[in-house]
């Protein structure tokens, strides 16, 4: 009898556990509830009050920085190597502000005339709006000027000195 007794006791525990227990429901997902779906929904949807950012606009300082001076060979005026590669990249500040016009400025060394050296930093302005035109920079944009041997940018008398002067700097017209 204490065997049916502890059978029955064990019967009796088990059947109240297994009927104890909850049974689970399984969510499918076309059943989400309302806060998931709406979770998802917005999730999914771009947001109406979303703000395009304006690309923010240089100022004419910061632009005049991206211009580079380029140099020329004593007693020349054709645009070396290395300046193409230069009025290359002036040609795309130009590009990317269509809105600025630049004066290119030529200079010289100290040797030779004021009259001389005027004259070849003219057509050394000249050969790189030139080129910049071939690089597709419209030619109103573009004006020149020659300051000749004044304004040095190194005023010693050697050949480094001499060499740093004979340029074309490019300044935003105003």
């Amino acid at each position: 009898m204490k065997k049916i007794t502890v059978v029955l006791g064990l019967l009796a525990i088990s059947g109240l556990t297994i009927a104890g227990c909850a049974k689970k429901e399984t969510v499918k997902p076309e059943q989400q509830p309302p806060a998931a779906q709406t979770a998802t929904q917005t999730a999914e949807q771009p947001a109406a009050t979303a703000q395009v950012q304006q690309p923010v606009e240089k100022s004419i300082a910061d632009i005049q920085k991206e211009f580079l001076t380029i140099h020329f060979d004593f007693n020349k005026y054709n645009i070396r190597p290395d300046a193409k590669t230069i009025l290359e990249d002036n040609a795309k500040v130009l590009s990317v502000n269509p809105n600025v016009n630049v004066q290119i400025a030529g200079y010289c060394d100290n040797r030779g005339s004021v009259e001389y050296n005027l004259a070849l930093g003219e057509k050394r302005a000249q050969a790189a709006k030139d080129y910049l035109v071939t690089l597709g920079v419209a030619p109103g944009r573009l004006s020149t000027i020659s300051y000749g041997k004044s304004d040095p940018i190194n005023t010693a008398n050697n050949e480094k000195a001499w060499a740093e002067n004979r340029r074309d700097e490019f300044h935003i017209a105003q």
